[in-house]
């Protein structure tokens, strides 16, 4: 008996390696899986709430220039609230596009017509 355990020695130790690294290579898949999808979901949820704070200081930026330079034209009026959100969102490492910057302050505009002529805002 003891002769089968020596020569069997060898064997058993090969599979219980195997079987150690089968469950590594388990769990290192299952980690990968997991970090991706929380990876995604942590990229989701920062571009939600980078949209919240651009429609936001969309708004903010729109009130101030309307607001500081009402003698103004509507072109100044939009390039001072484009510099101002610009600045604030950089602060604020948040990166988005020129277009999407001015699409925020046009929809505040838009909202604050809406508001004024007694209408809903847009959503």
């Amino acid at each position: 008996m003891e002769d089968i355990m020596v020569n069997a020695k060898p064997y058993i130790d090969t599979i219980v390696n195997a079987l150690f690294g089968l469950v590594a290579i388990v769990i290192i898949g299952a980690i990968n899986v997991i970090k991706v999808k929380a990876k995604a979901y942590y990229e989701a949820k920062t571009t939600t709430e980078d949209r919240d704070k651009l429609h936001k200081i969309g708004a903010e930026a729109f009130a101030w220039a309307e607001t500081i330079y009402k003698t103004y034209e509507g072109d100044r009026k939009l390039s001072e609230a484009y510099t101002y959100a610009s600045e604030k969102l950089a602060s604020l490492g948040i990166s988005v596009t020129g277009d999407e910057i001015r699409a925020s302050i046009e929809k505040a505009y838009i909202d604050y017509k809406a508001k004024k002529a007694g209408g809903k805002i847009a959503s």
